[in-house]
């Protein structure tokens, strides 16, 4: 979607998508690969089942850099919405300990070579920075990121809130799923009984991350109101073809986005607090970050 949406999108945008996109990939292949090791051709080999092998790179390595990532790219949004670097400070120490905590974790798999001998204080340690780093980190992001879309909010029009309130909804449904998976995680790690539970939400974290932050990118593709109704229509139609097999669904950049928002001479410029950005009247995308902030321009 993104890729076929904004072909127009700033380089820095691009690479950072992509890289995602490349990790996720990557653990894709590794935890299939494992998968297919434990369920097919050592199906009922506990041995098997046991044994470590890559997964301290697929969970803790590749999640806790996913989710540094995904947390970057909301600090830098941060800044800019803030017009202060305190607290996308404080994001990124955050983002940075979970990483490092994400890293001792799987230094502490790696030695443990089977996960029957996994679970004890060592283990315990590192997954509590990870996993309460990133849900702390997770926590302070959708509040700061919704204190100032409201604050910039009330300062615009009524077409502007409806959007904003969007764009907030958008924060806090993305941020509240990666905190609890997060807390979750660090929770099944540490039980009493040491049952192996918390496999699932750690093989889950780093897809939660990407897919939350894809969700932010990919909102700019979404058409508001009623008299821009020919943007949904445009949309619709092309996704029906690509069902129909008649053709690759092509967004014009020229209306995708500018079109949509645009009431009363007031265009809302999203992309250089959330990377949602408008376009402009040539259908070219501009380096927004540069040029805007969140708020309104003539």
């Amino acid at each position: 979607m993104y890729y076929l949406s904004f072909p127009n999108d700033p380089l820095r945008n691009k690479v950072l998508v992509y890289t995602i996109f490349a990790f996720e990939v990557l653990q894709t292949i590794i935890v299939t690969i494992s998968a297919y090791h434990v369920f097919a051709t050592g199906y009922g080999n506990f041995a098997v089942y046991n044994a470590v092998d890559l997964a301290w790179l697929d969970v803790p390595v590749i999640s806790g850099i996913v989710a540094f990532i995904a947390e970057g790219f909301y600090a830098y949004r941060i800044s800019l919405l803030s017009q202060s670097y305190y607290v996308a400070g404080v994001i990124v120490v955050l983002a940075t300990v979970q990483l490092a905590g994400s890293i001792a974790a799987a230094v502490v798999l790696k030695n443990a070579d089977m996960f029957s001998r996994l679970l004890g204080v060592d283990y315990s340690i590192t997954a509590a920075i990870w996993n309460g780093g990133s849900a702390l980190c997770d926590a302070i992001i959708a509040i700061c990121m919704t204190y100032y879309l409201s604050k910039r909010g009330s300062e615009s029009m009524k077409t502007t809130n409806v959007i904003v309130r969007r764009v907030i909804r958008l924060v806090i449904e993305t941020g509240t799923v990666t905190a609890a998976i997060a807390i979750i995680n660090l929770i099944l790690s540490v039980l009493p009984s040491k049952p192996a539970y918390y496999q699932i939400p750690s093989v889950l974290l780093a897809k939660v991350y990407s897919n939350s932050m894809m969700a932010v990118f990919n909102s700019r593709i979404i058409a508001y109101g009623k008299e821009h109704s020919e943007v949904n229509d445009n949309i619709s139609g092309a996704t029906s073809a690509m069902g129909r097999g008649v053709g690759p669904f092509r967004a014009n950049p020229g209306i995708s986005v500018h079109r949509q928002v645009m009431h009363e001479g007031e265009t809302f410029e999203l992309r250089g607090a959330l990377a949602m950005g408008t376009h402009s009247g040539r259908g070219d995308s501009r380096d927004a970050d540069d040029e805007y902030s969140l708020g309104t321009s003539k």
